[in-house]
């Protein structure tokens, strides 16, 4: 009769999560956030009834993950690890419920799977080299209600200037946006979310000065820029720019020699 089983930090023998598991049906959360396991049974299939499901565990190791959680279509929330093995693939077309999905592969499951989650709010998104932009343009296009989206690279994708091929203007309800993926320069103002609040930029590479516009974003209230997202030595903050931002976060490691702040930025 459990609803509610929290695992986190636990360290499981021989990294297995014992079958036994499938016998709690009646889960509604289940967490396993930073465990030390690297094998999920198949018997998590029986858990049908879960709302809330965190896979986010501690592997060093790539974690293998049965194709059983398209059973567990009432689920509002899951976080998927950040590693998962070659032989991983994941159905999650099913799981139109979802508001919170972390962790989602374009190497474990297809880009197409996200059409239906027409609910979600929150959403990242790890990019692998395989995937076709237009499909995955075309299958965020439905997300109307984002109001948070991370795209992040894997280690292969790091060489491919992807941004040239998107346009995020459609997320009217976007309020944060999060990119750790290469890009020689920022995409134009037009073709980013016209709401925005607070955007995070990591190992973007950009050899072009984000700044002129980004400060055109009339709702930031917050920009980060860490580890490589801006490689160039000349940044400049012009009059009349970034009229309600609040927060700016720029790495120690930056490589930024000038920086001019004009009166009334």
């Amino acid at each position: 009769l459990l609803r509610v089983l929290d695992l986190s930090w636990v360290k499981f023998e021989g990294g297995k999560l014992p079958s036994s598991i499938g016998g709690l049906i009646h889960l509604r959360y289940l967490s396993l956030y930073g465990a030390v396991v690297s094998h999920l049974p198949s018997t998590m299939r029986n858990l049908k009834l879960l709302l809330y499901l965190n896979l986010s565990v501690n592997n060093e190791e790539p974690i293998h993950v049965p194709n059983v959680l398209k059973e567990m279509i009432q689920l509002r929330y899951l976080c998927l690890p950040y590693k998962m093995d070659d032989k991983t693939k994941l159905e999650l077309g099913d799981l139109v419920n979802l508001e919170y999905l972390s962790g989602f592969s374009t190497q474990h499951s297809s880009v197409t799977d996200l059409l239906r989650m027409t609910k979600l709010r929150y959403l990242t998104v790890s990019l692998s080299e395989r995937c076709n932009f237009e499909t995955l343009s075309s299958s965020l296009r439905e997300l109307r209600n984002l109001e948070t989206l991370n795209f992040l690279m894997t280690p292969e994708t790091y060489k491919v200037d992807y941004m040239g091929e998107f346009v995020l203007d459609h997320f009217i309800h976007l309020k944060e946006l999060g990119l750790a993926v290469r890009m020689s320069k920022i995409p134009d103002q037009h073709q980013l979310p016209p709401h925005l609040t607070h955007i995070y930029l990591f190992y973007c590479g950009m050899e072009e000065d984000p700044m002129p516009i980004l400060e055109k974003l009339l709702h930031l209230k917050s920009v980060l820029l860490r580890y490589k997202a801006f490689v160039g030595s000349r940044m400049v903050c012009s009059k009349g720019g970034f009229p309600q931002l609040c927060a700016l976060g720029i790495s120690e490691e930056s490589e930024l020699e000038e920086w001019i702040v004009e009166e009334g930025s």
